[in-house]
């Protein structure tokens, strides 16, 4: 198999999102406090790998990333990342706007059949 070939796992779940609080609210913001606490637990175990070797390196670190001022093109690389992250955490609330406007646009088609067979 080709090691290079990415698998597609799709972004969307089938079906109603479960819901475990009276107020819809509150589920959407644990959904968010889930994806962040997810987003944070992997990004700490990346900066203890690349602290633990530079480490063995002799490097150290902390003092060259205070400092750090990246270059145009990796700046722009990590203004895409942020976009994503923030794509990522915010996604119920996009799918729920995009359910909004689907059923509103149901709502106008089903309102203009009536009217228009009424005439």
């Amino acid at each position: 198999m080709n090691q290079s070939a990415k698998i597609h796992v799709p972004q969307t779940a089938k079906g109603h999102r479960p819901s475990f609080f009276d107020d819809p609210a509150n589920d959407r913001m644990m959904a968010m406090m889930m994806a962040l606490i997810t987003e944070v637990s992997v990004l700490r175990d990346r900066i203890d790998t690349v602290e633990a070797i530079a480490e063995k390196k002799g490097i150290m670190l902390a003092r060259e990333i205070e400092t750090y001022i990246p270059d145009p093109a990796r700046a722009d690389a990590r203004e895409r990342t942020r976009q994503e992250f923030l794509e990522r955490v915010l996604y119920i609330f996009q799918e729920e706007a995009e359910d909004v406007a689907r059923n509103d646009t149901a709502d106008a088609y089903e309102t203009a059949v009536k009217v228009s067979s009424e005439n």
